[in-house]
């Protein structure tokens, strides 16, 4: 059965029904979470572009982002907390968030991937976001895709 389950999160209200599904089954199985919230670095002329018109563009992307992560990871963290899950978190830097996703799974030694059908961009007319299709198609770690139900609750 699974120990260690990736918990990915980009703040949505979808990443957080997962996350709370993905919780309640690492207490029933006795497994452990890991969050994980990537943050995309922007390509490098982008960022030359961005730094001509304002010199602490970075910092201030930085902060930004580091206070995006505070946020959505403490609700990991919290969830987790609140049923009695044994969870650890992680900020990532990818250029691609799923590459973030993908990479943590592996390197944290997670078998299972439970992630939101779409998250904030997500077209709700598509059966699945964009991330979450290139999660799948390059994990190599099973992938459980939380796509709440209209009378589910969660």
């Amino acid at each position: 059965m699974y120990k260690h389950i990736l918990l990915p999160t980009d703040g949505s209200e979808l990443s957080e029904k997962a996350i709370a599904s993905g919780v309640l089954l690492a207490k029933n199985i006795g497994a452990t979470v890991v969050g994980v919230y990537v943050v995309t670095e922007p390509r490098q002329d982008q960022l030359e572009a961005w730094l001509h018109h304002d010199p602490h563009y970075a910092e201030r992307r930085a902060a930004l982002f580091e206070k995006f992560a505070d946020e959505y990871l403490s609700f990991v963290s919290n969830s987790a907390l609140a049923e009695e899950v044994p969870c650890t978190c992680k900020l990532v830097r990818a250029s691609e968030p799923y590459q973030g996703i993908v990479d943590t799974a592996e390197r944290s030694g997670c078998d299972l991937i439970i992630m939101a059908s779409h998250g904030w961009k997500g077209d709700a007319s598509q059966l699945l976001g964009s991330e979450t299709i290139r999660v799948l198609v390059h994990s190599k770690v099973p992938v459980l895709v939380h796509k709440p139900g209209a009378d589910s609750g969660t």
